[in-house]
C-alpha cells in the first residue's frame, strides 16, 4: 500500500505496505486487477500507479505529498533532471490517495524503491547472478499450459526478455509472456500477477535464492527473498 511508499520516501516505521498502477501502452489500455502494479514498455520506462486510503489522524497529505516530492528532486539531482517524475498525485475527501511516478529505468526504479527488480535479457540477467533455478509455468496467449517445466528448460529461451521482481506486484509487460515461475499467476499474454505464492500443487517445492548478493545474507532472510522473488520471461512485440 501507499504505507510503503511513505517508508521507503520518508523513512517511517515497518509494517507498510506499497501499492501501485497501470500506464497506457501504445493504443491498448490496460486496467490492473491489483492494487499493487507498474506497466513497462519497450525501452524500459516504468509508469506506477499507487494507491490506497491513508489514516488521517496520522498521515497529513499535504505533508505526504511534499515528502515524495522531495524525495524525488533529491534523487534526480544526482542521477538527472526527470529520471523520476510524478505525474500524479490526487487525493479525495475520505483520504483516498492516487500518485503516478514514471522512472526512467529499470535501474531507477529498483534504487529508489529499495528493491530487487530486473529487466533485460535472460543472458544478461545470469550474468548478474541469476540461475533461473526454480521452477516455471508455461505460457501461451494468456493460458498456462501443462505441468510445471524446469529452470532447466526454460533457459533455452535465452534470446528472450526476462522481468525479475519481488511480490507482491501486478505486471503489464511489452510482448507476450512464455514463463513464468509458479509463484504468479497468469492475468492474460501480458499481465501477471506476482503473488509469490506457489500453486497448490507448487506448495512443497523449495525454492533457492538465485542471487549472489543475497546467498550472503542469513538463511530466513534469503529464504523469503527467493520466495518473493518471480520471474516473467516473455518474447518483446
Amino acid at each position: 500500500m501507499i504505507r510503503k511508499k511513505i517508508l521507503i520516501l520518508a523513512g517511517l516505521s515497518a509494517g507498510l505496505l506499497m501499492l501501485s498502477g497501470c500506464e497506457m501502452l501504445g493504443e491498448s489500455k490496460w486496467t490492473p486487477q491489483e492494487p499493487s502494479a507498474i506497466s513497462i514498455d519497450k525501452k524500459g520506462v516504468i509508469t506506477e500507479y499507487v494507491k490506497d486510503t491513508l489514516d488521517q489522524s496520522y498521515y497529513d497529505v499535504t505533508e505526504l505529498q511534499s515528502m515524495i516530492t522531495s524525495q524525488v528532486d533529491d534523487y534526480n539531482g544526482t542521477h538527472g533532471e526527470d529520471t523520476i517524475t510524478v505525474e500524479k498525485f490526487e487525493t479525495t475527501e475520505n483520504g483516498e490517495v492516487s500518485l503516478e511516478m514514471k522512472y526512467a529505468s529499470a535501474e531507477d526504479y529498483e534504487e529508489f524503491n529499495n528493491t530487487e527488480f530486473y529487466y533485460g535479457s535472460m543472458i544478461n540477467a545470469q550474468l548478474e547472478g541469476y540461475l533461473f533455478d526454480v521452477n516455471y509455468k508455461r505460457v501461451k496467449d494468456g493460458v498456462v499450459e501443462g505441468s510445471s517445466v524446469s529452470g532447466s528448460e526454460v533457459i533455452k529461451e535465452m534470446a528472450q526478455q526476462v522481468l525479475i521482481v519481488r511480490a507482491p506486484l501486478e505486471v503489464h509487460v511489452p510482448g507476450n509472456v512464455l514463463y513464468t515461475s509458479t509463484n504468479a499467476e497468469v492475468l492474460s499474454s501480458d499481465v501477471v500477477n506476482a503473488t509469490g505464492e506457489q500453486d497448490e500443487d507448487e506448495g512443497a517445492t523449495i525454492v533457492l535464492p538465485s542471487s549472489a548478493v543475497y546467498k550472503t545474507e542469513e538463511s530466513s532472510f534469503a529464504e523469503q527473498t527467493a520466495a518473493n522473488r518471480v520471474y516473467i520471461i516473455f518474447e518483446m512485440e
